[in-house]
């Protein structure tokens, strides 16, 4: 994932600023993931903060409403962005944030990606495997995409090993494309 150079370093400022109090760092990353997860449902607040024609004072505002319940720190992190007019990169600050945190504490984020539900038992053998070999805290999550065919397509933070049905088609098709040219 492509992150901005900018939010990365107010989030690497905000988990330096609360890395030596372990409650403040779990509010911190409970803030964080909580505006995750507001920003990811919400298309809406997105164009509302990423608007040039919205008044500042009108997003501040509607920021605190919205996050009324998140811990001073993380308030001040939003008046901060707004004193610097980069809240339109709050999103991101907040992405940001939780890669820096799950490095930090040695969390490994792992999506597995299948055409179906993958039994739990299954699951829990590759959560173990990946933990084996990242020696990481493993957090699975199981994507169903019904368009990959079969197989599976397993994503370790920056690194993806992809073993669905669709990407070995493609690369027949493009084999068979090479001989018959050829």
């Amino acid at each position: 994932m492509n992150y901005n150079r900018v939010a990365f370093r107010y989030a690497k400022a905000l988990l330096l600023s609360c890395k030596d109090d372990n409650e403040k760092l779990e509010a911190a990353h409970n803030d964080m993931s909580f505006i995750n997860d507001t920003f990811d449902e919400s298309e809406e607040l997105k164009l509302f903060i990423d608007s040039k024609v919205i008044k500042d004072s009108d997003k501040l505002a509607t920021l605190n409403e919205i996050f009324e319940d998140i811990n001073d720190l993380s308030k001040s992190l939003i008046k901060l962005l707004m004193k610097n007019r980069r809240i339109d990169l709050f999103d991101d600050v907040s992405k940001s944030f939780t890669v820096l945190y799950n490095d930090y504490v040695g969390n490994q984020e792992v999506t597995l990606t299948t055409a179906s539900e993958v039994e739990f038992e299954k699951l829990k053998e590759i959560e173990q495997k990946v933990k084996e070999l990242t020696s990481k805290n493993v957090n699975l999550t199981n994507i169903v995409d019904k368009q990959i065919v079969g197989g599976f397509v397993l994503r370790v933070g920056d690194l993806q090993y992809n073993a669905s049905f669709k990407d070995q088609l493609k690369k027949l098709e493009q084999e068979f494309l090479n001989i018959t040219i050829q």
